[in-house]
């Protein structure tokens, strides 16, 4: 085969290759375009809450399991109300978009309801009935598939107590020094949006919440978190070995941290953490 039949033979290859090269990067074009989109709605839904009110300091990280949309459905928010400051940390069904609906209808029913909830049940109440209207027409399967489990807590100004209404959540974890234990010692309520099925909810934990106590709040992507040998990951166990915290960022960004070292592989499921930490240098309350 002489040169010129070489050079005939590697045009048409060349030719694909550039094609396939452009086709490449075109799509590697869209996918930064929808990342940066997703994580534009991402913090629109989900900013990071307010660093301080009065004595205590916040902090919160998250990761959905679809790292490249940066989007899930796990939430948080914080507000200063005048029952004090509220919380919720909650975990929609499902994961990616077919959540954030969901994620989006939960965070404006809290933002609306902390400021006229009397009290913590209340406030369950407002955000169940909140789901329900969501599903109200939908068939009887639709209706126990959207749900969302929860924490509720309350912070009142000028004290340090802390109250807390699990509804189906994993319990937080209340670290004093190095001693860890869970809050929240009575049976967990149904999730939101499954009011229907009961009476009522849990009695409220009411917890003191002292001084350079932390708090840290976490969804089931934490605590199943499975390492190579299929262990899952219990903060219970592993907090004492990173505390003491000087500070609720801290506190977040190690607890996450010390995940990702535990599985050391693809994440299966949204993470969410949000840490409160009483240091005492600021005013009770606001």
């Amino acid at each position: 085969m002489n040169d010129a039949e070489r050079i005939f033979e590697m045009v048409p290859a060349g030719a694909v290759a550039l094609c396939v090269r452009r086709r490449l990067a075109r799509q590697a074009d869209r996918l930064e375009a929808a990342r940066a989109v997703a994580e534009r709605i991402q913090r629109a839904l989900l900013p990071s809450p307010p660093r301080r009110i009065g004595d205590l300091e916040l902090a919160a990280r998250y990761e959905a399991a679809h790292g490249g949309a940066r989007l899930g459905g796990d939430l948080y928010a914080v507000r200063a109300t005048r029952f004090g400051t509220r919380v919720l940390l909650g975990d929609v069904r499902g994961k990616g978009l077919d959540a954030v609906s969901t994620v989006a209808l939960l965070l404006g029913a809290f933002r609306e309801a902390a400021e006229r909830a009397p009290d913590l049940a209340a406030l369950a109440r407002r955000l169940d009935i909140a789901l329900e209207c969501e599903t109200h027409g939908h068939d009887a399967d639709t209706l126990e598939t959207v749900f969302a489990t929860a924490l509720l807590l309350e912070f009142p100004a000028g004290t340090h107590t802390m109250r807390l209404l699990n509804l189906g959540h994993p319990p937080p974890y209340l670290i004093r020094g190095t001693d860890t234990g869970t809050v929240g010692g009575t049976e967990p309520g149904l999730p939101l949006g499954l009011g229907h099925l009961c009476r009522g909810f849990p009695a409220v934990a009411e917890v003191a919440f002292e001084r350079d106590s932390v708090l840290i709040m976490v969804t089931d992507g934490v605590t199943e978190a499975r390492n190579r040998t299929g262990d899952f990951y219990d903060p219970q166990r592993h907090l004492p070995r990173l505390a003491p915290f000087p500070a609720a960022h801290a506190a977040a960004g190690a607890v996450l941290a010390d995940v990702k070292r535990w599985t050391d592989g693809p994440q299966a499921d949204d993470r969410a953490i949000l840490a409160v930490r009483r240091d005492g240098s600021g005013p009770p309350g606001e």
